[in-house]
């Protein structure tokens, strides 16, 4: 199974935020082709991106889009509550140690133009991967340039995992 975590930046462009939405039609015809195996693709919606993208509509400049673009988020949120969507939500709450590893290493992302949600996507990633045995690949699909392509890998078979 090759799980996809959708960052914000993908979100936004599935939801066609104006104003993040330059990749709209490069990120659909990916959804189509990752849709087109499901059966080889688990879409992963982390809490982090759902709270980034609501913030990101709500800061629409034109009242009619932003209503237009919220609308269409509380029916794609309402699809992934009722199992409906083609993601699920992951929405395991961080632990106080999880706060303290992003707040120890979030000067350093701060200072690279990186955000906290962007650090609350990365450790979700990271503790998916710990917990869920049946997956071979896993990314964070995003387009940005700082996530894009840099949390992708292939996972060992749980039983050859030092779970040291």
């Amino acid at each position: 199974m090759y799980v996809h975590f959708i960052d914000t930046s993908v979100f936004t462009n599935i939801i066609n935020v104006p104003g993040r939405n330059q990749q709209h039609d490069a990120v659909m015809k990916e959804l189509k082709d990752l849709l087109s195996q499901k059966d080889k693709n688990a879409l992963i919606l982390p809490f982090a991106t759902i709270i980034e993208t609501g913030n990101h509509i709500a800061h629409c400049g034109d009242g009619n889009q932003r209503r237009k673009a919220a609308e269409k988020f509380a029916e794609c949120i309402e699809k992934t509550i009722h199992s409906k969507a083609p993601w699920q939500y992951y929405g395991n709450q961080l632990t106080p140690e999880d706060l303290e590893q992003i707040c120890r290493q979030f000067p350093n992302f701060a200072m690279r133009g990186e955000g906290f949600g962007d650090l609350s996507v990365i450790r979700a990633y990271q503790k998916y991967k710990e917990e869920t045995p049946a997956i071979h690949k896993i990314r964070i699909w995003s387009v940005d340039t700082h996530l894009k392509d840099i949390y992708e890998e292939t996972v060992e078979p749980i039983h050859l995992r030092n779970r040291g």
